[in-house]
């Protein structure tokens, strides 16, 4: 009976968060006109933000709770799933004729390596995350955000968008919504593993991980229905920013030191996908199922070698 209620939770959870991360797209878009603000520079902050508080929540009640290497596993397996699963969904659903070269924001793109490159140089020479990396990426995250919002507005190409009202209203409704469903697909897919005794470290990087990037990967459906896959890359940059910086920098000030398991590979297998989604961001986009092939079957290989 309560493998049945599980799974009817991860199926409601799914549904919360396709819906909710739909809207946030297209409220997202709204507000970028309104503002005349870059859509990549929307997709670094209010959706970066949006769909990363997930990985927030999940990582520092973990570091809350003296799990630190649940949470730092959460950290490393959102960033490879955002840079590939929702690149192989990006290039798998956009329409066959589209075929577009962005004019992308580099802010993000860049702090979003650095903040990677800083998290992976410190766990190799350190193998722990002391405090003072964490309060340091508190001050980046800030650092960086002041600079996304204040960056200096470009013309905007017409957005195939209809206009709605209550904008803020439908932004905080969608928000809610995909936190919620991300919440509920997380710690049914907890239960899940758990019934079919999964070790947590695995958990974190996979089960839990995957559940807190499923705001990106719905959101990147959306935004390639409606032609906006600037929207995605941004996503993509800041959620993987906000990732590292706010969330890290969160539960390594909640619970610094050491974790359970050596994660030298995975931290470099996040820095390579990190620096593959800029390269694709920096190329004409258009539907390629080689690419998104390729990426699918990368993030399925990586999985495969954690079991």
């Amino acid at each position: 009976m309560d493998l049945y209620i599980t799974i009817i939770g991860l199926i409601l959870g799914f549904f919360l968060l396709v819906k909710g991360a739909e809207e946030m797209v297209r409220t997202a878009i709204q507000i970028a006109m309104k503002f005349n603000m870059p859509n990549s520079v929307i997709g670094a902050t209010f959706i970066g933000f949006g769909t990363s508080a997930p990985e927030l929540f999940a990582s520092s009640g973990a570091a809350l709770n003296g799990n630190l290497s649940l949470g730092i596993g959460n950290i490393i397996g959102s960033n490879i799933a955002n840079s590939l699963v929702a690149i192989s969904v990006l290039y798998l659903a956009l329409n066959k004729d589209f075929n577009k070269k962005l004019k992308l924001n580099n802010t993000s793109s860049i702090w979003m390596v650095f903040a990677t490159i800083i998290f992976v140089s410190f766990y190799l020479m350190l193998k722990e995350f002391p405090l003072f990396l964490g309060i340091g990426l508190l001050g980046l995250v800030i650092f960086v955000t002041y600079k996304l919002v204040t960056e200096e507005a470009v013309d905007q190409e017409d957005l195939l968008i209809e206009e709605k009202d209550y904008v803020g209203l439908r932004a905080i409704a969608s928000l809610t919504a995909t936190i919620f469903g991300s919440t509920l697909v997380v710690n049914n897919a907890v239960s899940l593993a758990e019934y079919f005794n999964i070790s947590s470290i695995i958990i974190g990087v996979t089960v839990v991980a995957l559940g807190t990037s499923l705001p990106e990967v719905a959101g990147t459906i959306a935004a390639a229905k409606m032609k906006n896959p600037d929207i995605v890359f941004g996503n993509i940059f800041g959620s993987n920013l906000f990732n590292i910086a706010l969330v890290g920098g969160v539960s390594v000030s909640i619970a610094p030191g050491i974790i359970e398991s050596d994660v030298t590979t995975e931290m470099i297998i996040m820095l390579i996908a990190s620096l593959i989604v800029i390269l694709l961001s920096k190329t004409t986009v258009k539907k390629s199922y080689l690419i998104g092939l390729t990426a699918l079957i990368s993030y399925s290989v990586f999985i495969y070698t954690l079991f």
